[in-house]
């Protein structure tokens, strides 16, 4: 009987881990996305960033090589990771299009 109980405690506890991290990865592939569809959409505009981030050694790099990092964590498990990067690469590409259509009107001054 303690047996069978045990073994219910643990097919719960392991199947609430891999629903928690089937909706993260979810969250990271989606993340990635829109990151892609942001980068493509900065890149329109010609208003690509470079960033530093921990995650490439700390060297400013373009915003394209930060979504292959952030691939490469999601499918080594590192969701959170993935996550993050994305976020920041969607955060920089908006930015620079503001950038961008701030600066449109924008002349030398002498």
């Amino acid at each position: 009987m303690a047996s069978s109980i045990r073994k219910a405690v643990i097919g719960l506890a392991l199947g609430s881990i891999f629903a928690t991290s089937g909706a993260l990865a979810s969250a990271g592939s989606e993340a990635i996305s829109q990151a892609e569809a942001d980068l493509k959409a900065a890149q329109t505009s010609r208003a690509v960033w470079r960033l530093v981030d921990p995650a490439t050694g700390g060297k400013a790099v373009p915003l394209q090589k930060l979504i292959k990092t952030a691939k490469t964590k999601l499918e080594a498990g590192d969701e959170a990771e993935a996550l993050r990067i994305a976020k920041k690469v969607s955060w920089a590409a908006d930015m620079g299009i503001a950038q961008a259509q701030d600066q449109v009107t924008a002349k030398p001054y002498y």
